[in-house]
């Protein structure tokens, strides 16, 4: 039996919501009027007392009583009203908002030149193919500017994870080892006459031949010629090109090695306790875009370290 009042004793709510009795209640609940919500659905007015008295039976309530004016909500019909037509507004504002022309959102990421070119760029498509909505700018020149005190959204940088007042996401471990051409390297097993031999490339910033030296027990004054590069990725460039031995990073070479462009001739690695990290303001990280570009960077650099563990498993 149906009750026109409340009660709390319902049984459990549905698993799935009847939206389609849902979306009648709600015409005939605007209108009052039975026969003007049919007219406006584009059904009987049988059709429309039929799915009112769906929900009055799943619900146990009246949702309607007759009244001197017509068609009047019931306490249970006044609340289900108010959160259907709530419903019902916000399903026609996206509905609408999908119709109209939508603007692109900027990204603006800082990063250094090096990681631009040889971790950055090579991906960049899967992102534009996911985020087809941000407008992503790539700014080397600003790679050390503030979060905070910028319009930069969100900075790849190099480092120890160390920047106070920031956001930090760690994005990869790195290691030092030298790499070269597989024709540089061929035929080549002992360390030292080799790099007597070679020309030994260097990264003007970082003393990375003395660290991986001290590392492979090698004498430091070995590093001590050779052309000199404010750029890693120039350094990288030459050795490509098969001028000599570059020091790198690992992140910057993964696809390089697996590319067969470049080989690392030494087993020795060094550590300068340095690794990329995603650099954002507190207020940056709630935006959509900065949380779309992290995801997918973090996703990006995991799937790049899982390359190289496989590489060397």
């Amino acid at each position: 039996m149906l009750r026109s009042a409340m009660t709390k004793d319902h049984t459990e709510p549905p698993d799935r919501l009847p939206l389609r009795s849902l979306y009648v209640f709600e015409a005939a609940a605007r209108h009052r009027n039975m026969v003007r919500a049919a007219a406006e659905l584009g059904m009987t007015q049988s059709a429309v007392s039929r799915h009112i008295r769906a929900l009055e039976d799943q619900f146990h309530e009246r949702l309607f009583q007759r009244g001197p004016r017509g068609l009047a909500l019931t306490e249970a019909g006044d609340v289900l009203s108010s959160y259907v037509g709530r419903g019902m507004a916000e399903i026609g504002a996206g509905f609408n908002r999908l119709w109209q022309p939508r603007q692109r959102a900027t990204l603006e990421v800082t990063c250094s030149r090096t990681f631009a070119l040889r971790v950055l760029s090579p991906r960049i498509g899967s992102f534009i193919a996911a985020s087809p909505w941000i407008d992503l700018r790539v700014n080397s020149h600003r790679y050390y500017s503030d979060p905070d005190r910028s319009d930069i959204d969100v900075s790849i940088r190099l480092g120890a994870g160390d920047w106070p007042n920031s956001m930090i996401v760690p994005l990869s471990a790195e290691t030092l080892f030298p790499v070269c051409t597989p024709g540089l390297a061929a035929g080549l097993d002992a360390a030292q006459p080799f790099l007597h031999a070679a020309v030994l490339l260097h990264y003007t910033e970082r003393a990375h031949w003395a660290t991986w030296l001290r590392a492979a027990r090698l004498p430091e004054s070995l590093a001590a010629m050779g052309p000199r590069f404010s750029e890693m990725a120039m350094a990288l460039a030459a050795a490509e090109a098969g001028q000599g031995i570059a020091i790198a990073r690992r992140s910057h070479v993964i696809d390089a090695i697996a590319d067969g462009r470049l080989v690392r001739p030494f087993a020795a690695v060094a550590d300068d306790h340095e690794g990329y990290f995603l650099v954002m303001s507190h207020a940056a990280q709630q935006r959509s875009t900065v949380q779309a570009f992290a995801a997918w960077i973090k996703r990006e650099m995991d799937l790049l370290a899982a390359r190289d563990a496989a590489a060397e498993a």
